[in-house]
């Protein structure tokens, strides 16, 4: 039996995520947050869904509940000076004379628990204690990370994972806080993927000065979570991460309005930023030639 090569083997794992979205909707879980702790509104006690779940996710703050001006102001609180609101979406559908259903998509802001003040710790719903991971690094992502050469600086610490353009650096909550050790360093992944794309690497569109939560975010998303599968794939950890991946880039898809051949055009970009990332030299020299 042949060896597969690299080529096959992202093709494999891109073929899976395909695979994983035609089976229909995927719960995506954040991998620092156990399920107790997915990001809900405080008053409904309703998790947030889809695209939601994530943008949300991406919040710095430590809790997970939400609630809108209204329900912050019912509870007798108020919004703490110079707070700003984060966006939600919901899809809608509006029925004409002719019994169509035409979806629409409503905007609301809501608002952290921790922008708040003034809230009775009554009204607050208790927790389950935040499990810390008895983490173990795995050396075949310890070595891939080494190979990194032009790796940002990777900062642990708070609870956001992230990669900073302007200062060209990783924030990565601690490794205890996830929820196992492929869940990790998928998140590293991403992160790393994203990095890749600075304007002094692989100078990539959709890093540098682009909107939250716009198509070219969205798509430099696809790119960075199809490149974390990849990175997966080369450490042998790409069975305990595929699905949470697949759920994440269709919400993303969401966005884009599902259109599936975007997965195929940030395959070829994530391809790029994995050979960046597993040899920094021998693309840089390709890039100067």
């Amino acid at each position: 039996m042949s060896k597969k090569s690299t080529g096959d083997i992202y093709q494999e794992i891109t073929n899976r995520i395909i695979a994983e979205l035609e089976n229909g909707v995927i719960p995506w879980q954040c991998s620092w947050h156990p399920p107790e702790w997915a990001h809900r509104n405080m008053i409904s006690q309703k998790p947030y869904k889809g695209i939601n779940r994530i943008l949300l996710s991406l919040s710095r703050y430590s809790t997970p509940f939400w609630l809108s001006a209204r329900q912050i102001a019912k509870l007798h609180g108020s919004i703490r000076p110079h707070e700003i609101p984060t966006t939600v979406v919901f899809w809608k559908f509006f029925e004409t004379t002719d019994d169509k259903k035409i979806p629409f998509m409503r905007m609301y802001s809501v608002y952290n628990l921790e922008q708040t003040t003034g809230i009775s710790p009554q009204n607050i719903p208790q927790l389950p204690i935040f499990p810390q991971l008895d983490f173990h690094p795995i050396e075949a992502a310890e070595q891939l990370l080494v190979q990194y050469t032009d790796c940002p600086k990777i900062v642990y610490d708070g609870n956001e994972a992230c990669y900073i353009p302007t200062r060209d650096i990783i924030k990565m909550p601690p490794p205890k806080y996830f929820i196992s050790e492929e869940e990790f360093y998928g998140t590293l992944w991403h992160e790393c993927t994203h990095s890749s794309g600075a304007k002094h690497r692989l100078n990539r569109p959709g890093i540098q000065k682009v909107k939250f939560g716009s198509p070219e975010y969205a798509r430099e998303e696809l790119i960075a979570e199809i490149g974390a599968s990849y990175l997966c794939g080369h450490c042998g950890i790409e069975n305990r991460t595929i699905k949470n991946s697949a759920a994440y880039i269709q919400a993303w898809l969401e966005r884009l309005r599902n259109d599936k051949k975007l997965i195929i055009q940030a395959a070829a970009q994530a391809e790029r930023a994995v050979r960046y990332i597993t040899s920094p030299k021998n693309v840089s020299e390709e890039l100067a030639a």
